[in-house]
């Protein structure tokens, strides 16, 4: 199949980030796995530009990650990428849980499809990326945004997936999305990312769930049901009382990977400060950390609790401090020329 350039063709996406409360089948009894819940934000989100040079000698010096999701995508899609340039204008931070690396990976992935005129799906281009390989949630945001439950994958020899593992090393699709809404506008949460260690990655993340999994079946079906019976209801029926709970319930009685490693300090700290404050319904950490997330219902909250994590909190601990909406549409995709 041929391809044709776009000629003059300046493309710029904006992302969302994305939470994730949590993985919900590290079992496998049931021949499946994985499973996530969690949110698309309005921000941080990337706001990433490409287009192709105009002098077809000017020297393009890419970043290696750049030059691993284009080589990834030439593979799949057949193509040959070459006299295209990148700026990065906004960013989110990597490694603290708001899934920085699959909205770059993305947003990257979809300029390039412009580029090369290529009608295909977000799912397609992660397929070619090789992202969301354990949780949907990033994909899924990218997608459409809103509050997400994902379907895991098969598990097994000749399944989808055949061991525990994390997305980086995980060569399956993006799981399907099971279920997807967009919570009242007023619903939005604050981010505290304190200055510590950062989330799990790489050869520490592998070994999470090497060393974690499996998971005894009767936590898998008691998280299950919270999630069924009041988490998912809540949304629907725009209870932020009854999903905040379900949510801090989510975070406190369940494995959670990622606060092992956050036992003491600063985010031990802020979250029982959340947990203590009136104008928060619920919190947690999302993925492996160290971002924590407080949900509240009112511009006026998300302000207030804020300031009072400044006045508890020296100011030169945290990396990020802001309240974000819920991002309603996935990522915004503009073609600038």
């Amino acid at each position: 199949m041929q391809f044709v350039w776009c000629v003059c063709l300046e493309i710029r996406v904006k992302t969302p980030c994305r939470l994730h409360f949590g993985l919900i089948d590290l079992n496998g009894q049931l021949g499946r796995i994985n499973g996530g819940l969690g949110v698309a934000l309005e921000q941080p989100g990337w706001e990433i530009k490409g287009w192709i040079t105009e002098n077809n000698n000017d020297k393009i010096s890419l970043s290696p990650s750049l030059i691993s999701i284009i080589k990834r995508f030439d593979e799949y899609f057949k193509t040959t990428t070459i006299d295209i340039d990148f700026k990065v204008h906004e960013r989110i931070p990597q490694h603290v849980g708001l899934g920085s690396n699959t909205q770059f990976s993305l947003a990257v992935g979809i300029i390039l499809t412009k580029i090369h005129n290529i009608e295909t799906s977000v799912v397609e281009i992660a397929n070619a990326i090789k992202r969301g390989g354990t949780s949907g949630i990033g994909v899924a945001a990218f997608d459409k945004g809103g509050i997400i439950l994902d379907g895991g994958h098969t598990f097994g020899k000749g399944k989808q997936t055949e061991s525990f593992k994390p997305s980086s090393i995980s060569a399956a699709s993006p799981p399907p999305v099971i279920f997807r809404q967009n919570p009242p506008s007023n619903w939005q949460f604050v981010l505290l990312t304190p200055k510590t260690k950062q989330g799990a990655y790489g050869k520490e993340e592998i070994d999470l769930f090497s060393d974690n999994c499996p998971i005894p079946a009767i936590e898998v079906e008691k998280l299950s049901r919270l999630i069924l019976v009041k988490i998912l209801p809540a949304i629907v029926e725009k209870d932020i009382q009854a999903f905040g709970e379900g949510l801090t319930e989510m975070q406190t009685n369940f494995t959670q990977f990622g606060m092992n490693r956050y036992k003491k300090g600063n985010v031990n700290d802020l979250l029982n400060f959340t947990r203590e404050n009136q104008d928060i319904f619920g919190s947690g950490l999302s993925s492996f950390g160290p971002t924590i997330f407080a949900l509240t219902d009112t511009d006026e909250k998300a302000k207030r609790i804020i300031k009072e994590v400044k006045e508890v909190f020296p100011k030169n601990k945290f990396d990020l401090i802001l309240s974000s909406k819920v991002n309603r549409n996935g990522a915004k995709i503009e073609k600038i020329k």
